[in-house]
């Protein structure tokens, strides 16, 4: 079968430099009139891998790029590293994406492709899932990687113990797996699950005899994996350190420089005046309106990933014990009392477009304009959904509570509070720890006595196709516990079984929205996903589409 179009989404993870609100994800990016990413691959193809008895991936010969010997160090400055975590059971793993290739992958025009399964097909029935793998793949010790290493990596990725996020649909869905021989590895299901295309692009491959030599403990302090990047150094909430693999597989994707630093910098101050000073390269925790002033000095910027879609979304409002937003009044006031182009002006300086939708892009698969259509600013018709409601007065406490990790989206946060106060809510912005942050939002179940219950966070993200993500947020299994309604949950559960493909465009569109009506999330605005670089780093050249750590090995030099 031939390549499909993919459902993407860090992640994620996340995972840091995406959670707080800003962009976290070869020079094919160059949007000017908008700021969302247009794919060239049609909205309306099929995601799925249909029953076929030939190959679903047939991917192309990549170009052979010369040797080279890379030289320097990249260094970044992060804000929080949050859950530092180097194994894609705790969370998913930012720092993995670097050193660890995934089953397949996706291209910058939403197609799959191979990456470590080289091929793959999907029996007739949706059951069955063969992998073909490379056999060319080394991991960073030298052992050849083989199907026994994607068997004990996905043997642990869906055990009850993996916290990735990714996890919880191949985990729900397993009903046996196998090594067929060396290079070869199956995976069935117990109903069809055609939508799993997806997850694959998210397992990633861990060393079998290694790990188990070593142990757990010992292979999460001293992690390889066969990527372009292999792990030197980490000190907890200080530094993370990797170097390039000139060995790596993909000759065309080994690095331009010689290590990779990441920093923990809380203080935007302090990133700023480290890139003036030199000691850091791109800093990830700046506002917009700190990397307009450093445009402005002459600094470059460069775009990397798909345009995100900033978000809103409360945390278990099915629960009355959530407070106000149990009240679907509430959360429609909330949303129309924002003033999104006010927003997309000044807090975004310009670089953002009002809409969105959590993980869907523009011109992604099943996205029809009403789905990231943004609510008008109407600030009286607010006030009339409150007094509908009987706010304030109906709850003893009547504050509406939002949380976020330091950073970046406080600014937002703040903006987004005065329109709410101004309306009559009452409100409180919480900042807290990226640690304990994370675990209000990936919470996999809920019993409804919880403290945070009703709080309100803000995500960023974008995708070809926002399936495995919006299961997460959108139906009764997610591990966020957003919108939990069964009748949105059984729009899922028809769409993700469908092994028609017109039929499972449809039933996707409605799906999405199902979940839209109940403004447990909504958007706020697309933004460019604009990066401030110092004078020593030059083009993008890699992953355009993915996260940074996907696209760090194609940075260059500068004059390179």
């Amino acid at each position: 079968m031939k390549k499909v179009v993919f459902i993407l989404l860090a992640a994620i993870l996340v995972v840091g430099i995406l959670l707080v609100g800003c962009g976290e994800p070869e020079a094919t990016q160059t949007p000017t009139a908008t700021p969302t990413v247009k794919p060239t691959a049609s909205p309306t193809a099929s995601p799925t891998a249909k029953p076929t008895a030939e190959p679903t991936a047939k991917p192309t010969a990549e170009p052979t790029a010369p040797a080279r010997e890379p030289y320097g160090t990249l260094t970044l400055a992060t804000t929080d590293f949050g859950v530092e975590a180097t194994d894609p059971l705790l969370f998913e793993s930012t720092w993995g994406m670097y050193m660890y290739d995934s089953l397949i992958a996706f291209n910058e025009f939403g197609e799959y492709i191979g990456e470590v399964a080289e091929d793959w097909e999907l029996s007739a029935d949706g059951l069955t899932w063969t992998f073909y793998i490379r056999k060319d793949i080394k991991f960073h010790n030298g052992d050849p990687l083989t199907a026994n290493d994607v068997y004990f990596s996905l043997d642990r990725f869906t055990s009850p113990e993996s916290k990735n996020p990714w996890s919880n649909q191949p985990r729900d869905e397993r009903a046996s797996m196998s090594v067929v021989d060396d290079y070869t590895f199956q995976f069935v299901t117990k109903t069809p699950q055609p939508q799993l295309v997806d997850t694959w692009c998210w397992c990633r491959i861990l060393p079998k005899n290694y790990f188990e030599s070593v142990g757990q403990d010992e292979f999460r302090l001293h992690p390889i994996g066969s990527g372009p990047w292999k792990f030197v150094e980490h000190i907890p909430e200080t530094s993370f350190k990797m170097e390039a693999n000139t060995e790596y597989w993909r000759p065309e994707h080994v690095p331009y420089f010689e290590y990779i630093v990441d920093l923990q910098v809380p203080e935007e101050a302090t990133q700023v005046a480290m890139l003036k000073r030199g000691e850091i390269d791109i800093p990830f925790g700046i506002t917009t309106d700190r990397r307009v002033e450093l445009e402005k000095e002459g600094y470059e910027t460069r775009l990397q990933g798909l345009a995100p879609a900033t978000i809103l979304a409360i945390i278990g409002s099915h629960f009355e014990g959530a407070g106000p937003v149990h009240d679907i009044r509430i959360r429609k006031a909330l949303s129309y009392a924002i003033n999104r182009q006010e927003m997309c002006d000044t807090i975004w300086r310009g670089d953002a477009e009002p809409g969105g939708r959590f993980f869907l892009d523009p011109h992604g698969y099943g996205v029809t304009p009403d789905l990231i259509e943004p609510d008008p600013y109407d600030p009286n018709l607010a006030k009339e959904l409150m007094a509908q409601a009987g706010y304030p007065d109906r709850w003893e406490d009547p504050t509406i509570v939002a949380v976020t990790p330091a950073g970046p989206a406080v600014d937002m946060w703040q903006a987004i509070m005065g329109y709410w106060d101004k309306v009559g809510f009452k409100t409180e912005l919480k900042i807290i720890d990226m640690s304990i942050w994370l675990q209000y939002i990936f919470l996999q179940t809920l019993q409804g006595d919880e403290e945070y219950l009703g709080y309100i966070w803000s995500w960023a993200g974008s995708a070809f196709n926002g399936t495995a993500y919006c299961r997460n947020m959108n139906t009764s299994y997610g591990i966020h516990q957003v919108t939990v309604d069964d009748y949105v949950t059984s729009l899922y559960d028809k769409f993700v079984t469908e092994l028609d493909p017109d039929k499972a465009v449809q039933y996707y569109t409605d799906w999405q929205r199902a979940t839209k009506e109940l403004y447990t999330t909504f958007g706020i605005a697309y933004t460019l996903p604009k990066l401030i670089v110092s004078d020593q780093v030059g083009d993008f050249t890699v992953n355009p589409h993915m996260f940074f750590a996907d696209a760090a090995c194609g940075v260059k030099h500068r004059g390179e």
